[in-house]
């Protein structure tokens, strides 16, 4: 089964590893999600390509795609904007253990739930696919959404702090995060 969400003009599909795709292994698991979403999407078999910054592309759709993917599942994006960013991810213990790496101390004052981290981490990976800056940091660099402005994050690029609309929802027990380029 496959889901459509559209937030803005972004469309969204998402799919759980069919029982054929786990026998492959996680990561071909993976590989076969979203070329069958992609199939979906599209109504063609078509081939993901890499920028020099290993984001992805399809060549010759006119649309930018974005792909992410955890234990079970695969989302796809495909938008005709600018570049943009999605995430998803699972519950993982993990993420107590490495909150100095991608929040700032502002943030981890304010976020301690498993949900409220999964939600920041997923926020801050579509962050930083949108912001396509190799390197920049996820604790400093990218900044997320405060209780007064629910719905918009920033990159800070080259000193120049480049704004972004956030949308987060659950999807399972999953979180999935989308940045779009907010309208300037």
């Amino acid at each position: 089964m496959i889901d459509k969400f559209t937030i803005d003009t972004a469309e969204i599909y998402i799919t759980r590893f069919t029982p054929e795709e786990e026998a492959a292994g996680q990561i071909g698991a993976q590989r076969l999600a979203v070329a069958r979403l992609l199939l979906y999407a599209l109504g063609r078999d078509t081939a993901v390509m890499h920028r020099d910054d290993g984001s992805p592309y399809i060549d010759g759709i006119g649309r930018e795609v974005s792909i992410s993917h955890c234990k079970g599942y695969a989302v796809v994006g495909l938008y005709d904007g600018a570049r943009f960013g999605i995430d998803i991810e699972r519950p993982r213990a993990t993420l107590q253990r490495v909150t100095r790496k991608f929040l700032s101390a502002d943030e981890m004052k304010r976020l301690r739930t498993t949900e409220e981290l999964l939600r920041a981490w997923t926020i801050k990976e579509a962050l930083y696919k949108a912001a396509a800056a190799p390197g920049i940091s996820l604790a400093d660099g990218l900044v997320l959404p405060t209780p007064e402005s629910p719905h918009t994050s920033y990159a800070k690029k080259d000193g120049i702090a480049v704004p972004y609309k956030i949308s987060s929802f659950v999807y399972d027990d999953c979180i999935i995060s989308v940045a779009l380029p907010a309208a300037e």
